[in-house]
């Protein structure tokens, strides 16, 4: 129901551009002031960056360093200023791709990264089977993925839950009583996930000894590639198991000719366990070929591991050159065309290049459409909403779109190589 109030927005600046009477209204997705005289202001709530209740207002960062304020609602403020908050994080959750995830439990705390100048901020940490949520109400939020953490510990001098990740820190404090149940919530679900990740190695490396299985392991985290010269040192035969067992016979020509041009050897194999629920979410449609969708189904592989996506990435470089292309190919049986990406540093940054890829490709649950649809298909198609708004608050995603070169389709081996030809002389 609409709420009778005040609004004024104002630009990064602090310049009133408007302000007056009005009356306020939300749903799930979109938020709309319409003011008593001139034209209504409406805008999706995924696109609020962040959302600051205070006494008598609440305080929206819009795109642009703009700020709307909402209060004057008299003795509905309370009730609506939280009903507000509770569906921007719903929201916003969608928009970080998080809404086809298992949700495990919620927490009311603070978060800090320890890269930001900034103090703690109030939160709502929402854990799920493979990501983490951080949605503050004061400052934008973020989500990290569970896979991709390195060490979690309980700091107990501050009273703190601390992850670590690639070199970031991320603090949650003023959990009070549940401090200690945030901790083994997150050990939990991060166990839970290790385990799985494990049963879809050894499913597909069987022969591994245990110390073995446990190296690869190490190597070969759900989410993020490996290098085929490192598991090969781990043991001889893992890569022949890698190429007989993960990827498909209707694929295997697209990759053994990407095995051939990959340069010096640098070919990274990676895999990541797919959720029931995601890569068939909102904004995917079901079929095959050139034009729709391509959510990636992946493969059971074993009791324990679940749905398995493989794939593979390959260096690609110009005779006698360093890499400036990298080709990524997913192996499963819903594998339907080879991606083609511009390194952003040739050479010396490959592997930090990779990286990021599978990130982003990990955030966006591998689904396609976001990879290499135009800007304007993927801004003007409302099934796509959720994604565009994605890619412009994710630097990560960003940065995936801008590196896209072409997409070669699996139709013919010979149809596909000259795809691939003509995308590579643009490389």
């Amino acid at each position: 129901m609409p709420w009778p109030g005040r609004y004024q927005l104002a630009d990064r600046d602090g310049k009133v551009l408007q302000e007056g009477g009005c009356r306020i209204s939300f749903d799930a997705e979109a938020f709309s002031v319409v003011p008593d005289s001139g034209a209504p202001l409406a805008g999706d709530l995924g696109e609020v960056l962040a959302v600051a209740p205070a006494d008598v207002e609440v305080v929206l960062s819009l795109p642009g360093g703009r700020t709307l304020r909402l209060g004057r609602m008299g003795k509905a403020f309370p009730g609506a200023s939280s009903d507000l908050v509770a569906a921007w994080r719903d929201r916003t959750v969608k928009c970080l791709l998080l809404g086809d995830l298992e949700e495990v439990k919620r927490f009311s705390g603070a978060a800090r990264l320890a890269s930001s100048p900034r103090p703690p901020a109030p939160a709502e940490i929402r854990v799920f089977e493979s990501n983490l949520a951080v949605l503050p109400v004061s400052d934008p939020a973020f989500q990290w993925r569970l896979a991709d953490v390195d060490a979690l510990r309980l700091d107990t001098a501050a009273w703190a839950v601390v992850l670590e990740s690639d070199g970031e820190r991320l603090e949650l404090t003023r959990l009070a009583k549940r401090t200690e149940e945030c901790h083994a919530c997150l050990g939990e679900t991060l166990s839970a996930l290790q385990a799985r990740s494990v049963a879809g190695l050894r499913a597909v490396l069987p022969f591994l000894e245990p110390l073995q299985l446990q190296r690869a392991a190490e190597l070969l985290r759900e989410g993020r590639s490996a290098a085929i010269e490192q598991l090969r040192a781990v043991h001889p035969r893992i890569e022949a198991a890698l190429m007989a067992n993960v990827v498909d016979d209707g694929l295997r020509p697209y990759v053994e000719w990407l095995v051939e041009r990959a340069a010096g050897g640098g070919v990274r194999v990676g895999f990541k366990i797919v959720p029931e629920g995601e890569g068939k979410g909102e904004g995917e449609e079901e079929g095959r070929g050139e034009g729709q969708g391509e959510a990636e189904e992946g493969r059971d592989d074993g009791e324990g591991a679940g749905r398995i996506l493989h794939w593979f990435f390959f260096p690609i470089a110009a005779k006698g050159g360093v890499p400036r292309v990298v080709a990524w190919e997913a192996t499963s049986r819903s594998g339907r065309a080879t991606y083609f990406f511009r390194l952003a540093s040739p050479g010396e940054g490959v592997e930090r290049t990779i990286r990021d890829l599978e990130r982003a490709m990990a955030l966006l649950g591998f689904r396609r459409e976001p990879m290499y649809l135009p800007d304007d298909a993927l801004e003007l198609q409302p099934r796509y909403r959720r994604h565009a708004i994605a890619c412009r608050r994710v630097p990560e995603l960003a940065r995936l779109r801008a590196a896209f070169l072409g997409r070669a389709i699996h139709t013919t081996p010979d149809a596909w190589r000259k795809q691939a030809e003509e995308i590579l002389a643009k490389g």
